[in-house]
C-alpha cells in the first residue's frame, strides 16, 4: 500500500493538493468485523503551513458493506468525511509528513454505532423473529413484548 505523504520542502512554497484511492485493505476490518470495505478509498486532501505545523483538509470516501443493526440484511452505504481537518506539529528535522494512518483513524471515527439500511426499516419482530420489511407476523408483537421485556418485572416496585 503506498503511503499518502507531503514533502515539506514543497509545503514551505505553496499548499499542495493530493487526490488518490488507496486499496481495500487501507481500512484493515476484520473479517469478523460488522462492517468491510467495498471498495477503495478516494481521497483528496490540501496540505498548508500553518504556524510551525501542517493543517490538512479535504475529504475522503469509501464503500462500505454492512449488515443492518434491525433486520440483518446485508446493505452498502458511502462512508465520508467532507471536512476533514487535521493539524500536524513538525520537528526541524522533519522532511516528510505520512498522514496515512491519521487518515484511516478519521475514516473509522465516522462509522456508525448501529448501520440501518434505511430509517424506516422495521427490523426483526422481536417475539417470532420474521422480518417486519418482508411480511407482518401474526403474534401481535406490541402486546406481548411488554410481557417479555426483562423490564416489566421491575414495574410493581414501590420506591418511595
Amino acid at each position: 500500500m503506498e503511503p499518502v505523504l507531503f514533502y515539506v520542502s514543497a509545503l514551505e512554497k505553496a499548499p499542495v493538493t493530493l487526490k488518490g484511492t488507496l486499496p481495500v485493505e487501507f481500512l484493515d476490518l476484520a473479517e469478523n468485523d460488522t462492517f468491510a470495505a467495498a471498495g477503495e478509498t478516494q481521497y483528496e486532501l490540501t496540505g498548508r503551513m500553518i504556524s510551525g505545523g501542517v493543517l490538512v483538509s479535504g475529504c475522503c470516501s469509501v464503500d462500505i458493506s454492512a449488515a443492518c443493526g434491525r433486520c440483518l440484511k446485508e446493505f452498502e452505504f458511502t462512508l465520508e468525511n467532507r471536512r476533514l481537518q487535521m493539524f500536524f506539529e513538525l520537528s526541524e528535522a522533519q522532511e516528510i509528513l505520512d498522514v496515512t494512518e491519521d487518515l484511516r483513524a478519521e475514516l473509522l471515527l465516522e462509522l456508525p454505532m448501529n448501520p440501518v439500511c434505511s430509517e424506516t426499516c422495521p427490523g426483526l419482530c422481536p417475539v417470532c423473529g420474521c422480518d417486519r420489511s418482508e411480511k407482518k407476523c401474526s403474534c401481535a408483537a406490541d402486546d406481548t413484548a411488554e410481557k417479555v421485556s426483562p423490564w416489566s418485572a421491575l414495574d410493581g416496585l414501590d420506591l418511595d
